[in-house]
């Protein structure tokens, strides 16, 4: 203990010396001046040091992911083609060429499947035994029926925790489906910060055990958003599993792990000059990749201003292909660990995020989240008024470059 006190107390010596020099450096300026702050409060900086953590991160398990067959990650394409044999034929085109997943955008205007034929077409010459299928979260109960025929591949089905008689519909399915998803990227991209995601993550994951029991922890899957914040988007990611670990822990349960799908934020994307989409995309699947997502999804950097041609379908498995296969980026297991910082961020993200899920658990859980909303709608309206500068819409824009081509239906 004498000696972590005396490490302590040199860290915090050297820690003045060194903002003597950098006050000194910045002329008139103070260290005030250059400590940024999230939009949850957390200063982000300037410097980190071991005397900043308390104590170490230790995360729960990674889940074993079917069919990654020595990946790190599942590259997930996106199917979201109004036209089912224009997806059908993307579908290919994307797996031919990296993809590993599949993931079903469901809705009126975007993926409309309304029978066994046209799931059929969907699927046509695709081995789904070999290629997990992923729907996007709130999809409704009356669509299992239409994918029975799929018993044999690896479904997540993406039903909410609050689906009426969910629990006869967990106990009557494939032993590789996976039923739940917590849609938790909803809260980011409604305007909410990364503590009221992560709030959102705890008071659904508290929800399931109390409600269904140990044997739920199968089922449980939850949906991230990464954005262009990539190092603050890993700290998330990794505070996710301590949060789901410290949540487990209490209902008694050990070595309890859960799969972290990472869509990059549509929040983000931008219609002015989107070709700088590009960007923002790959920062964001970069932090999803050293935050350990185990399914991740790069939106097409046209996705704002409408269907993606091939081109913005290949750039967008590209960009994760040429991190997987060429920086070997998922070699390393938990590559920020040991880096102050993202400890750092790490521990305070699990920290606000806890506070604001009792919060939360107080109104009501999941089941009363209008309190909670009304707190997100300020999250989003506080961030507007920041006016932070936007790559090539507020900051070097050039509105003389032709917009990307897009798909016509």
């Amino acid at each position: 203990m004498n000696s972590i006190l005396k490490q302590n107390n040199s860290l915090k010596k050297l820690k003045s010396e060194w903002e003597s020099l950098v006050v000194k450096g910045l002329r008139g300026s103070g260290i005030d001046d250059i400590t940024k702050r999230t939009d949850d409060h957390i200063i982000r900086g300037p410097l980190s040091t071991s005397a900043d953590i308390s104590h170490e991160i230790k995360t729960s398990p990674k889940v074993e992911v079917p069919h990654l067959e020595g990946r790190s990650w599942h590259i997930t394409a996106v199917l979201s083609d109004p036209d089912v044999n224009h997806a059908n034929k993307q579908a290919l085109i994307d797996l031919e060429g990296g993809a590993s997943a599949l993931r079903f955008k469901l809705g009126e205007e975007t993926l409309n499947i309304k029978n066994s034929n046209e799931l059929d077409r969907l699927l046509d010459s695709i081995y789904t035994e070999y290629i997990p299928i992923v729907i996007t979260p709130n999809n409704s109960i009356d669509n299992i029926d239409l994918f029975k025929k799929l018993k044999k591949s690896s479904v997540y089905l993406g039903l909410n925790p609050l689906t009426n008689n969910l629990e006869n519909v967990v106990n009557n399915l494939p032993g590789n489906w996976r039923a739940i998803t917590i849609n938790s990227c909803k809260v980011h991209n409604n305007g909410g910060t990364e503590a009221q995601e992560l709030a959102h993550f705890a008071s659904s994951v508290a929800y399931c055990y109390r409600t269904f029991g140990e044997e739920i922890s199968k089922h449980l899957n939850v949906e991230f958003c990464t954005n262009q914040d990539a190092h603050l988007s890993i700290a998330k990611l990794r505070a996710a599993r301590e949060i789901y670990s410290n949540i487990t822990k209490e209902f008694g349960i050990k070595d309890a792990a859960i799969t972290i799908h990472s869509n990059t934020s549509s929040r983000m994307m931008q219609k002015i000059d989107p070709w700088t989409n590009m960007l923002r995309v790959m920062s964001a699947s970069f932090g999803a990749i050293i935050g350990g997502a185990d399914f991740i999804t790069t939106l097409p950097f046209t996705d704002p201003i409408g269907l993606p041609t091939k081109m913005g379908h290949r750039i967008s498995r590209n960009m994760q292909l040429m991190m997987m296969e060429e920086s070997h980026l998922g070699i390393v297991n938990d590559p920020a660990h040991g880096s102050y910082f993202h400890e750092r961020m790490t521990h305070a993200l699990v920290d606000k995020a806890w506070s604001e899920f009792q919060t939360i658990e107080s109104e009501g859980g999941i089941q009363n989240l209008s309190e909670f909303q009304i707190r997100i709608k300020n999250a989003s309206n506080k961030r507007k008024l920041k006016n932070e500068p936007i790559l090539g819409v507020t900051l070097h824009a050039d509105d003389t470059l032709p917009n990307p081509e897009i798909r016509s239906l």
